[in-house]
């Protein structure tokens, strides 16, 4: 993924990704930082703003973890993808 951004620098779903492999091995930072980075290259990456908020949820942060599945949500369900909808939707409850 490291590879793929050095290629292009503006790829929010290589951040998305490399956001996402961050936080499996324990870099929640870095995961954050990564998903806001996809968010500023592409404002309407549904995955980023989904990711970033479960993390902040967990880390207690749930005001802005909540905030971010909101936005999640809404453009998951403007780009007709339901089911991560649906999914956001369960999140939104387990942190509230």
């Amino acid at each position: 993924m490291n590879q793929a951004l050095k290629i292009n620098p503006q790829d929010a779903t290589a951040y998305n990704n490399r956001g996402a492999a961050r936080y499996l091995s324990g870099d929640k930072q870095g995961a954050i930082e990564d998903f806001n980075q996809a968010i500023e290259i592409n404002p309407n990456n549904a995955n980023a703003y989904k990711n970033r908020g479960n993390i902040r949820a967990e880390s207690g942060d749930k005001n802005g973890g909540i905030q971010d599945l909101q936005k999640a949500a809404e453009l998951f369900q403007r780009q007709g993808n339901n089911e991560s909808y649906k999914k956001t939707l369960e999140l939104i409850l387990k942190y509230q």
